[in-house]
């Protein structure tokens, strides 16, 4: 995908697909207009946190990616025109390894707060809750595996061991992360069909879950090829189909109030028979 670095030290790393290569020139544009635009989201996320009717914890993930983009674009678009050492490597690896993963925990807990919203406590299914903090924790270890995987690359440039290590932990990483976001949406459009759940909320878990999708195949499918001239380890390759992508699923996250959207318990208007009218007047909610 990208030219390893001037230094020899690093040549042992090139037979591994990281994911948007070693940065070069060609980079530095790119790297300046994402740069730019997560820039200029900071006070529309900072309104979320400071809006109380759109405050939730739901929000600190989309932070933390926010930040580890930003750190990120800062890093590559300095590594595209500078020499740097493996501690400036490691780190922008790490940034564009994690960084999109903490996007998927806010779908999940979308999903969650959706059937809170829309069923009785005693009418939801169990798997549920137990499929969430299951999705939870394969995350957890995805971005595990992604930071080891990342920080070990100081002992894999003097030991063959630790580079393989190296990329197994990075393979391991990419099918967590694929699976927790496909079973995620899987699960999305089982209980909207299953229980007629709110269509608007089963779009927007949809939609954004279809970006992370995208995300996610890429940087699996770029992991595991083992030519370094395929399109799939294009440069025009990363930056639309992870850099892109990744962008709409954090402005589909930002462009909506979370609370409002799914209110979860708080929120919840009983559906029987009685309360048909007032259900179907709730904000957003189809008309029958």
């Amino acid at each position: 995908m990208s030219t390893t670095p001037s230094n020899p030290n690093y040549s042992s790393l090139s037979n591994i697909n990281f994911t948007g290569g070693f940065p070069t020139s060609v980079d530095l544009a790119p790297s300046i207009v994402f740069l730019v635009i997560y820039v200029l989201a900071i006070p529309l996320l900072a309104w979320r946190w400071f809006r109380k009717s759109d405050r939730t914890l739901l929000l600190l993930r989309p932070t933390l990616f926010l930040l580890c983009r930003i750190g990120m674009l800062v890093i590559r678009a300095y590594m595209s025109k500078n020499s740097y050492d493996e501690g400036l490597l490691i780190a922008e690896l790490i940034m564009v390894s994690i960084g999109f993963l903490f996007l998927i925990e806010p779908v999940i807990g979308c999903w969650q707060l959706q059937i809170d919203s829309d069923m009785a406590k005693e009418d939801r299914p169990s798997w549920v809750q137990r499929l969430s903090r299951l999705l939870k924790l394969i995350l957890l270890a995805a971005i595990v595996t992604a930071i080891v995987g990342s920080s070990m690359i100081s002992n894999a440039l003097k030991d063959q061991a630790k580079l393989n290590a190296v990329r197994q932990l990075r393979d391991a990483s990419s099918v967590l992360s694929f699976g927790t976001v496909v079973v995620a949406a899987l699960a999305a459009i089982l209980t909207s069909i299953k229980f007629s759940l709110d269509r608007r909320g089963t779009f927007f878990i949809l939609s954004a879950a279809g970006c992370l999708i995208v995300v996610a195949a890429y940087r699996m499918v770029q992991t595991f090829t083992s030519d370094h001239d395929a399109p799939v380890n294009s440069r025009v390759a990363f930056w639309i189909l992870q850099m892109v992508f990744e962008l709409i699923a954090f402005g589909l996250i930002l462009g909506i109030s979370i609370p409002t959207w799914f209110p979860g318990d708080k929120g919840r208007i009983p559906r029987n028979n009685t309360d048909v009218e007032s259900y179907n007047m709730r904000e957003g909610q189809p008309k029958y």
